[in-house]
């Protein structure tokens, strides 16, 4: 069994570790872009690439070689899919040492009310198309997890419903955050 670590950049600022995964190709995050930084940090001029970029560099400098960089979404927004097998000891020990690049210096931002009531809606459009598991949002967005689901984000059932529910996900990619392994 391996542990699953995810992160999410942006509204969802987190790291995640799940339980066991049993062949998931890597979590994967999708979060919208998070606004200007309630706090000052060494990174206010540089811009949400560079940020992430930097982010990116700092945790394979502080030993999680495998770290990835970010991808960037159309309507701004980062995700990192942080490989199965990576040791989450050293991931937040690395994140400890680099939040500071992150937006809000690593500190969750609530979601604006608009976006928590698009999530909710899409929450309940998941549950009505075949995943009665699917969580309802918080005010700092949606946090999905697949070993509670039972199922991975690859599973034909879950992307059946997701496609279907996708009128309700809020534009620039929505604000889900999703992790754990394939269980289904």
């Amino acid at each position: 069994m391996r542990p699953t670590t995810v992160l999410a950049i942006g509204l969802l600022l987190a790291v995640g570790v799940t339980g066991c995964s049993s062949g998931n190709k890597g979590a994967q995050v999708a979060t919208a872009g998070g606004g200007p930084s309630a706090t000052a940090s060494p990174t206010a001029t540089l811009s949400e690439q560079d940020q992430g970029l930097k982010f990116s560099q700092c945790m394979r400098a502080n030993g999680v070689a495998n770290f990835p960089d970010p991808k960037f979404g159309d309507s701004g927004g980062m995700s990192i899919n942080v490989p199965d097998g990576t040791d989450p000891q050293k991931v937040n020990a690395a994140m400890a040492k680099c939040k500071q690049y992150l937006p809000n210096g690593g500190q969750p931002q609530k979601a604006d009310p608009a976006t928590v009531d698009q999530l909710r809606k899409f929450s309940q459009c998941m549950r009505a198309n075949g995943i009665p598991n699917f969580p309802d949002p918080t005010d700092q967005g949606l946090q999905v997890d697949n070993n509670k689901l039972g199922l991975s984000p690859d599973d034909p059932r879950f992307l059946a419903a997701q496609q279907k529910c996708s009128k309700y996900q809020p534009s620039g990619g929505g604000t889900t955050q999703q992790q754990g392994g394939s269980n289904g």
